[in-house]
């Protein structure tokens, strides 16, 4: 793949959404309904987390009874979400349903290769608190996470995606540097006008919604090119 035109792409991603926000909106009420217990109880897990982080807790945190249970659910619901607006993007609407994924392999998959690019993504940033690095690691791993939209159509995995530099720069910034803009911009604006906490929410599920889309048009691009190459 030579070349990723970023501007095409914020076209496509705006038209794709206003065009299809009716399925959009349908594949999203289950996901949501079986998110809305950790999301209510979010504020409180963030406090705590925060205070960890800062190790200024002076005794062992102690969780909600059903925060495990939560985690699981709204896991499950960002999974099945996830590959529903994939398959919406590459196969169309008549490959989704308001009923959420219930593929015991394929939710395995998403699953396994979630924990991967998380685990690379995350763990330099943990241990050494390296913005910088942490940064480098996801432009390094980024072709990988178009095996999700491999994964949600049914596809194998594919290990090399013979990406040029800029291509790879291009998927870089649309899944990883716009999002975190863009959650950055709302999170600030937030706390500059006291606005509520909502509008960070608002933001990152924006953001969850324009990787999702993208991505999954990103992978139209390059498998389309690769195909006419061959």
């Amino acid at each position: 793949m030579h070349q990723l035109p970023i501007h095409k792409i914020f076209v496509a991603g705006f038209a794709f959404a206003t065009v299809h926000w009716k399925k959009i909106l349908e594949i999203s009420i289950i996901p949501v309904l079986i998110s809305l217990p950790l999301l209510m109880s979010a504020p409180e897990l963030i406090a705590l987390a925060k205070q960890m982080f800062a190790n200024k807790l002076s005794e062992p945190p102690i969780f909600l009874d059903n925060t495990g249970l939560y985690l699981a659910l709204f896991f499950y619901g960002h999974l099945s979400l996830s590959i529903n607006l994939y398959r919406l993007v590459v196969l169309g609407e008549q490959s989704v349903s308001i009923l959420p994924v219930l593929e015991f392999a394929k939710i395995a998959r998403f699953i396994g290769l979630t924990l991967l690019v998380g685990f690379v993504s995350m763990a330099t940033l943990i241990m050494n608190n390296l913005l910088w690095l942490s940064l480098l690691i996801s432009f390094l791993v980024v072709p990988i996470t178009l095996n999700f939209v491999n994964i949600a159509i049914g596809n194998p995995i594919k290990y090399r995606w013979e990406l040029s530099f800029p291509a790879q720069l291009n998927l870089f910034f649309l899944q990883v540097v716009v999002p975190m803009l863009i959650v950055l911009l709302f999170g600030s604006l937030s706390r500059m006008l006291a606005l509520d906490i909502g509008v960070e929410w608002a933001a990152r599920v924006l953001a969850f919604y324009w990787s999702s889309i993208t991505l999954a048009l990103c992978y139209q691009l390059i498998t389309k090119e690769s195909q006419s190459n061959t």
